[in-house]
């Protein structure tokens, strides 16, 4: 092949992409400039999972029965409580979630007695290590 063909090759190629180019660079923008705007979260988008948090009771309202622990496919769960003076029911002392092992399945929110579990809205955790992503729930709360 010439010198001459493969000059002329390459000014059509680079035609066809610059083509390209000023065809959308009139358009709307497709993806956002994370982190400068915030992605807008439907309805249904499900993330790690999180306590409730009640104002009644100015905090959750988590018995500590153990049924999410059981039920967690991911072995995720640890559930610690202890009955407090002055309440009928126990309250738990240490909910910690492994969020690098959590499958999002929800079991654990369907089985909660007291609908104490919800789906978070947080979207952008980021860690180098697995022992970044263990969180102690009640942190908030105390």
């Amino acid at each position: 092949m010439s010198v001459l063909v493969r000059l002329l090759r390459g000014i059509w190629s680079l035609m066809l992409g610059l083509g390209v180019t000023l065809k959308n660079l009139f358009r709307r923008p497709v993806t956002q400039t994370y982190p400068h705007q915030k992605p807008e979260l439907s309805a249904a988008f499900r993330s790690a999972i999180a306590l409730v948090h009640f104002p009644a009771s100015d905090s959750h309202d988590c018995v500590a029965c153990m049924q999410c622990v059981n039920i967690c496919p991911s072995f995720c769960i640890k559930v610690e409580g202890d009955k407090p003076e002055g309440l009928k029911r126990k309250r738990a002392t240490v909910f910690e979630v492994d969020y690098a092992l959590c499958s999002l399945c929800g079991l654990c929110i369907d089985v909660c007695p007291t609908n104490t579990l919800k789906y978070s809205k947080t979207y952008d955790d980021v860690g180098y290590r697995r022992d970044q992503f263990v969180y102690d729930l009640l942190t908030p709360f105390r």
